[in-house]
């Protein structure tokens, strides 16, 4: 019974493997028939890409000194813009400092002038138009005087016609 049994063992055993070695076949073939379409793909690809790859190495290796020359010039435009930017920062500060101190010239100057035309004022109303007032009115008080006194000789004369013309009415 043993010898049987081993025999079944070993038929089980052996059918078991040849069925593992066709698995093993189907797998390799598979896989090999996957490799074959996948090399294919990766042969397109190649193709394909490759003048892709090429042109994009032209233009990088065209555009690599333009793009360090406009890095270069982008770098010496900043450095001009602040170098500028701080003279007209300063030019301003100072146009500022000078347009403050002329404003208060300005003022001092008007300040004084106005000051002066008062006590200008001041000394020609009391040394020209105070006399000048006097003056007017002294000689409003001789008009008035004389043309008193002239009146009052043409009153008389005024009078003497009248009482002459009144003669003559009575006669």
């Amino acid at each position: 019974m043993n010898s049987n049994l081993l025999t079944v063992f070993i038929a089980i055993t052996s059918v078991a493997v040849v069925l593992q070695m066709l698995i093993l076949l189907g797998l390799y073939l598979s896989i090999k028939r996957t490799t074959t379409q996948v090399e294919g793909i990766a042969l397109d690809f190649q193709r394909r890409a490759t003048p892709i790859m090429e042109n994009a190495r032209d233009v990088l290796a065209d555009a690599t000194p333009k793009i360090k020359e406009i890095t270069a010039n982008l770098t010496e435009v900043s450095a001009t813009l602040k170098r500028q930017a701080t003279t007209l920062g300063d030019t301003a500060v100072e146009m500022v400092v000078r347009a403050k101190n002329k404003v208060a010239q300005a003022d001092d100057m008007v300040t004084r002038t106005l000051e002066r035309v008062e006590k200008t004022t001041g000394a020609v109303q009391n040394s020209v138009l105070l006399p000048v007032r006097r003056m007017n009115g002294i000689l409003h008080g001789i008009s008035v005087g004389i043309g008193a006194f002239l009146n009052q000789k043409r009153e008389v004369r005024e009078e003497r016609q009248r009482s002459t013309n009144d003669e003559g009415m009575f006669v």
